[in-house]
């Protein structure tokens, strides 16, 4: 939505930037590196006029704070007299008395926030685009190794240079990022009369990613130059993969560092204070209530903030990659020649027929093809029909335990049905790909290469071959049939590699290097991701291991040490002699397990998958473990 701002401000800026366009450059390059479709003359006015505008609350609540002031008497007598002392060694100076009235010191820190307001709003709206071209080169860096391997893909395929390129710009959903580097490029070419080689010189001086700068010059060099753009988009592929061992290294230390901070700051020192304070107790201390209140505000705050460390630090692909495109939506209408579009749209049966979808969604779809926000309902009802039967009949701590307990297991278990198969299906891929890449060498067309694939057993991916097989004998296209599977198989590498496959069906009955370049990329991501996933297991195994060594550690504390000191009286002199609360310390431990196992659940999912939904079935286990330990292991 765009920002209202006065003209005059921008008339003025504009004014202000042609008379110094030096002074203005930094923020000009900053707006042409984030592709953010303003002018420095427009940004410079926005931020100008929204500072002035927090002048106005800033000011308001510099009056507030005055007037808490002085209702709560904090040393401020008015008629105010200020007595300022300047000691200095060997120098006597005369104090120095002035005498300020309420109205002048109220106006003058009113004054003194609402240029705080004003200075920080404007800084805020003139550096946003340094902030968006940093976030920018980010995406781009994290993409560009994928886009090397389809454009080399593609260009062993026979496709042009050019198609190449605007493939990658109208991909955004693949891409992220880099597509609109790459449709700057297309834009230039198509509407402004570039010249290719000019386009893509453009782009990498005003790109914010000195990757892509840096690939994008070499490979300007090698085509002016009539060189192998095959082989230097094959030298830059091995260069990415080296890079990214590299990358992955640092990523493991970075995982290790975030681990041992999370297990001593939300494992270890919860428990450490937990001890400490069964001590404070045996002496008649009241600490326990206020470390409560610290503990359920820490815990889930700092756990928070571990994992979105953790996930900022995670390479992950672009947000739209698994929503590539939207089905035909069914409208319920019927011709009325009195109207003059011809038609009407029956909205009671649209909606209708949009809410039976819904509540069939798991019935008329594979479960793959599902996400979890689609089928959410489902999964929360059974829990929600029986926290309203079972209230007021089964006690409430154990009511919400198996509430908790109805409404995370279903939820685990379509997750990890959903992730299993379609880690099945991506591990069948590259070995489709080669045989059909192997027909298609021997002379068939692609539809015959599929038909006859679809004969093979390809486990858990054969339904899909099957259903392409049988949409193309009803005369569908071969593109079309592909890329319902794509929406069908909601996989990063399945979006890039059918990607891949469609643009060259569309360009050339010859795709076999296409194919292999997909069998070999599918391989390769698919080993990358099996590494890591092997690597972070590692502290997946360490945060069960420490949550284990909590419930130990508790159940020698409250079995031994409470229960020993709990029939004596303490005398410490000064304090009243009192006998410990068994009962609220063993509740105090209870929530604390509960808490750290339930954020310690979705850490780990988060270090072993990269994703916060994997960490549900750590949760549903950390979270029977803690109750079943409380309720019969302890007595």
């Amino acid at each position: 939505m765009p920002l209202y701002t006065p003209s005059f401000l921008v008339k003025f800026y504009r004014k202000r930037v042609k008379e110094n366009p030096e002074k203005y450059k930094e923020i000009e390059e900053a707006l042409e590196k984030s592709r953010y479709g303003i002018t420095t003359a427009r940004l410079l006015a926005i931020a100008q006029f929204y500072g002035m505008l927090a002048f106005i609350p800033g000011t308001l609540l510099g009056y507030l704070v005055t007037l808490l002031l002085l209702n709560l008497n904090v040393s401020l007598q008015f008629p105010y007299t200020l007595t300022i002392n300047v000691p200095l060694p060997n120098i006597q100076l005369p104090s120095l008395n002035v005498t300020l009235s309420p109205v002048i010191i109220q106006l003058a820190i009113s004054s003194i926030f609402g240029f705080i307001a004003y200075a920080f709003t404007k800084y805020l709206i003139a550096s946003y685009p340094f902030y968006l071209a940093n976030v920018r080169a980010g995406k781009i860096d994290a993409a560009l190794p994928h886009a090397i391997n389809m454009m080399l893909g593609m260009a062993r395929g026979g496709i042009p240079l050019e198609s190449i390129f605007k493939f990658l710009a109208e991909n955004r959903q693949t891409f992220d990022e880099l597509s609109v580097e790459f449709a700057k490029i297309v834009e230039l070419v198509e509407m402004f009369g570039y010249e290719l080689t000019q386009a893509i010189h453009y782009v990498a001086e005003t790109t914010p990613s000195e990757r892509l700068k840096s690939f994008l010059d070499n490979f300007v060099n090698i085509y002016e130059g009539a060189g192998n753009v095959l082989e230097f988009l094959k030298a830059r592929s091995e260069h990415f993969m080296v890079e990214r061992e590299r990358y992955y290294g640092i990523l493991f230390e970075s995982l290790q560092i975030f681990a041992e901070v999370y297990l001593a700051l939300f494992i270890v020192a919860p428990l450490f204070f937990l001890t400490v304070l069964t001590v404070f107790q045996l002496v008649g201390a009241g600490a326990l209530e206020t470390y409560r209140i610290i503990l359920y505000t820490m815990i889930p705050f700092g756990s928070l903030m571990v994992i979105w460390l953790i996930r900022a630090t995670i390479p992950r692909e672009p947000k739209g990659v698994q929503e590539r495109g939207r089905g035909v939506e069914m409208l319920e209408a019927r011709i009325n020649s009195n109207r003059r579009n011809g038609f009407e749209v029956n909205k009671f049966r649209f909606w209708l027929n949009k809410i039976k979808r819904f509540i069939l969604a798991p019935v008329t779809e594979p479960l793959y093809s599902l996400t979890f926000r689609a089928i959410s309902f489902h999964l929360l009802l059974p829990s929600v029909i029986l926290f309203a039967f079972g209230y007021g009949k089964i006690e409430l701590d154990i009511l919400l335990f198996i509430t908790l307990v109805t409404a995370i297991i279903p939820a685990t278990l379509f997750v990890e049905y959903r992730k299993r198969t379609i880690e099945k299906m991506e591990s069948e891929l590259p070995e489709f790909l080669r045989q059909l890449a192997t027909l298609n060498e021997a002379g068939l067309t692609v539809v015959e290469t599929i038909k006859q694939v679809a004969e093979h057993e390809f486990g858990v991916l054969g339904r899909e071959i099957k259903k392409i097989k049988r949409e193309v004998e009803w005369g569908e296209l071969v593109t079309s049939a592909l890329q319902k599977v794509e929406l069908r198989v909601k996989s990063p590498i399945f979006s890039r590699v059918i990607s891949l496959v469609t643009k060259a069906v569309e360009s050339t009955p010859t795709i076999k290097d296409a194919l292999i370049t997909a069998s070999l990329y599918s391989e390769m991501e698919l080993d990358a991701r099996d590494r890591i996933k092997a690597q972070m297991n590692i502290y997946t195994i360490i945060i069960y291991l420490s949550f284990a060594v909590f419930l130990y550690t508790t159940y020698v504390l409250v079995n031994n040490m409470i229960s020993v000191f709990s029939t004596i009286s303490t005398s410490v002199p000064g304090v009243i002699a009192t006998s410990i609360d068994i009962e609220l310390l063993k509740r105090t431990f209870m929530e604390t397990a509960l808490l750290v196992g339930f954020f310690s659940g979705f850490t780990a999912g988060v270090m072993s998958e990269g994703k916060l939904i994997a960490g549900l079935k750590h949760v549903a286990l950390f979270l029977v473990m803690t109750y079943a330990f409380f309720r019969f292991v302890l007595p």
